[in-house]
């Protein structure tokens, strides 16, 4: 009785859900935003008798941005996070940089499609939002360790003919083939219901809706197994575009939905028609992750403004302005005007024949000329460069990302470029935290659900140190068991702009090139580690591991040049006082070269000696 009324309390939740989504969604014109993307942005443009002109500057602006922000091969970067007063520095280095080499296994892994559903995600943010799951798969077999037990005629005499209870302390399945996988959620299959927050893990309750088939279903171990067996097949909206009606019929395919009951910590997976629960877990983590550019204003809830929305009016003004131009050019054609009397038949036929370079006889000047057309004026084409610079604002995109120059003096395109960097760098950055949240659920499944290790490839081998030697690391692999990984040693993630996109490389690289100046023309500043730090900080530069190694780089060189200075002025004051005895001059030298470093050769030689002895 209990479980049907709980079910009774899903069914209405669930209506609720999507009369909320629904509303939302026809507020901002979600489905048509997907149209103007696919190019659907006239009314009837699906009919095959009506083709009017588009410019699709949605799609252009949006493969635009994921060119820009959405990596094709990430890096992540974790570095080590004080968590206790027993924090080690170089032990915590030493873990991080384990989850560090973990963490991009997974993710550079062609077989995780790790770029593509964040690409996917990323893309349905535009339209509605963007929304990513990282969960545990594995395949299990029979745990071989595991006692038989007894059959009937198995008896024990020492328990007076009573069968023997069997105990199992092991699990009766065993994972193998641990994995960790990434699915982009579809936006309009995604739901929030009870409390709604802007923040996706202070909401009542979360989930979306799935398909699967009935006979999938059936095979795994879950309740209510003769609910399951008689649901009725989805049937999908009249004219939807995603699916086939009768395919759903033909191949049994139920509707499904993965809920995330936010106060009771509880998993479920509840049957859409009928509306029956037949799974339920604990959780501990929320393991969706939601990208959304735009929020709306407080106390409006989760559901966000869709970026394209902004982009409609100018999109429209294009289309119709150039539209207008070709049905002006279409309807138009070119006609001539002749004086009558002025020129012959015969005249007349040469001037319609379509040879080119013939002489026609007239015996007026401009006997012929030609009819001119309705003048538009200059208000259609300043009304296309209007509306496209609308939408570039609008959406945040330059001139020099669509490839095009700009029209200004080079002072003020560059002045542009740094304001319209800005909010690039800010569109980039929200991408960077939703990627690090992901990566740090990905760290955390492995620690919890693994349960043996993952093979990691070596990003950063030890003994790469100063004055150090490149080492290998081609096809250089670690077994890391999850006893390593799960070490306490809190960590923090962040992404590598420069696996972004080709842009943000060039950026850090300009950023790189100005450290490096920065720090050769005042050499002043690597004697100090809080205007090194300040100085990479100004110019944009963030990578810590890079900014350490340069400091010591600068403090051997100061200090070799202000040696050299003492020793050239130590052999001009030997050469100014002649009278010094040559001991002194030896013994000035000597503390000179005590103080000069080796070279690299001669320390190669020195530890020569050493090992050969």
């Amino acid at each position: 009785m209990k479980q049907i009324v709980q079910d009774t309390l899903w069914s209405e939740r669930l209506e609720a859900w999507n009369r909320y989504y629904k509303t939302w969604e026809n507020r901002f014109k979600c489905k048509a935003l997907e149209k103007y993307y696919e190019g659907f942005q006239w009314a009837d443009q699906e009919s095959l008798d009506n083709n009017p002109y588009v410019i699709n500057k949605v799609y252009e602006t949006i493969q635009i941005k994921i060119a820009q922000f959405v990596p094709t091969f990430p890096k992540f970067n974790v570095s080590s996070k004080p968590g206790n007063a027993e924090f080690n520095l170089e032990t915590a280095m030493r873990s991080a940089q384990l989850k560090e080499d973990v963490l991009n296994t997974i993710a550079s892994d062609a077989r995780n499609n790790f770029s593509e559903e964040i690409e996917q995600a990323y893309k349905d943010s535009f339209f509605r939002f963007g929304i990513m799951e990282v969960g545990y798969a594995a395949d299990w077999i029979l745990n071989p360790n595991v006692k038989k037990p007894l059959l009937n005629k198995d008896t024990d005499i020492t328990f007076a003919g009573k069968q023997r209870s069997q105990r199992r302390d092991d699990p009766e399945e065993i994972p193998i083939n641990e994995r960790v996988y990434f699915k982009h959620i579809p936006a309009k299959r995604f739901r929030v219901g009870g409390v709604d927050h802007k923040y996706l893990t202070r909401c009542s309750y979360v989930g979306y809706y799935d398909f699967v088939h009935k006979d999938d279903l059936l095979a795994m171990k879950l309740m209510n197994k003769d609910k399951i067996d008689k649901s009725t097949a989805y049937e999908p909206e009249i004219g939807s575009f995603d699916h086939d009606e009768n395919q759903f019929r033909r191949d049994g395919i139920i509707k499904i939905w993965h809920i995330w009951d936010m106060r009771s910590l509880m998993q479920l997976l509840i049957l859409d028609s009928p509306c029956v629960t037949v799974s339920q877990r604990k959780f501990s983590r929320l393991p969706l992750f939601d990208f959304r550019p735009d929020k709306r204003l407080i106390g409006e809830g989760f559901y966000p403004v869709p970026p394209v929305f902004h982009w409609l009016s100018p999109q429209d003004e294009i289309n119709e302005t150039r539209e207008q131009l070709r049905n002006h050019r279409r309807k138009f054609i070119r006609k001539f005007q002749a004086v009558e009397g002025m020129i012959d038949d015969e005249e007349i036929e040469k001037f319609e024949s379509n040879i080119d370079g013939r002489l026609i006889k007239v015996k007026q000047k401009e006997a012929i000329s030609p009819i001119q057309n309705a003048d538009l004026g200059n208000s259609l084409p300043e009304a296309i460069q209007t509306s496209g610079d609308d939408l570039n604002r609008i959406s945040g995109t330059s001139n020099e990302s669509r490839g095009i120059a700009d029209r200004t003096t080079a002072t003020q395109a560059q002045i542009i470029n740094q304001r319209s960097g800005i909010r690039e760098t800010k569109d980039r950055d929200r991408v960077v935290v939703w990627l690090s949240k992901i990566g740090r659920e990905v760290l955390s499944t492995v620690k919890d659900k693994f349960t043996l290790g993952i093979w990691a490839e070596v990003f950063s081998p030890e003994g790469e140190n100063l004055l150090g030697t490149i080492q290998e690391i081609t096809n250089a692999s670690q077994w890391i068991s999850t006893e390593d990984l799960n070490d306490g040693y809190d960590y923090k993630i962040n992404v590598d702009v420069t696996s972004l996109s080709v842009v943000a490389r060039e950026d850090e690289k300009k950023s790189y090139l100005e450290f490096l100046s920065t720090l050769t023309n005042f050499p002043m500043i690597s004697f100090s580690p809080l205007l090194v730090r300040e100085t990479a900080n100004r110019v944009g530069y963030r990578n810590d591991r890079a900014i350490k190694e340069l400091q010591q780089m600068a403090l051997l060189m100061e200090q070799g040049r202000q040696l050299q200075l003492q020793m050239q002025i130590a052999q001009l004051s030997g050469a100014m006082n002649p009278a010094q005895p040559q001991g002194d001059q030896n013994a000035a030298q000597g503390i000179v070269a005590q103080q000069t470093p080796n070279t690299q050769e001669q320390i190669t030689n020195q530890l020569s000696k050493q090992l050969t002895q």
